[in-house]
């Protein structure tokens, strides 16, 4: 017989991922406290978790901004905990709606 867990707090299902309208300009600083592997229909990808006093967030890492960091001279993902990013706001393609949206690019790391 299956048996229901007890949930008693929203915390592990409600999640603040960054925005384009989080983002004021391209001086605010989000430092990243940790780095994990989640995984969506099969595919893998690296999120971010980032600090910017007093919030948190989620940034999924696209192959966009992976490949900035990589190319930035981070060795290894573990790597760009305790860095501080900062983004650019751009316009990127949805392919599911086919149209073009506002979106985060990695302008630079620290």
């Amino acid at each position: 017989m299956e048996t229901q867990s007890e949930v008693g707090s929203w915390d592990n299902y409600i999640k603040n991922f960054l925005k384009v309208e989080d983002v004021e300009n391209e001086t605010d600083g989000f430092v990243c406290i940790s780095v994990e592997e989640v995984e969506f229909d099969g595919d893998k990808s690296l999120r971010l978790r980032l600090d910017r006093d007093p919030n948190k967030y989620l940034f999924d890492l696209n192959k966009t901004n992976a490949s900035f960091i990589k190319t930035s001279g981070i060795k290894s993902p573990k790597d760009i905990v305790g860095k501080i990013l900062y983004f650019k706001k751009v316009k990127v393609f949805n392919p599911q709606t086919k149209k073009e949206v506002d979106g985060l690019r990695i302008l630079k790391i620290e």
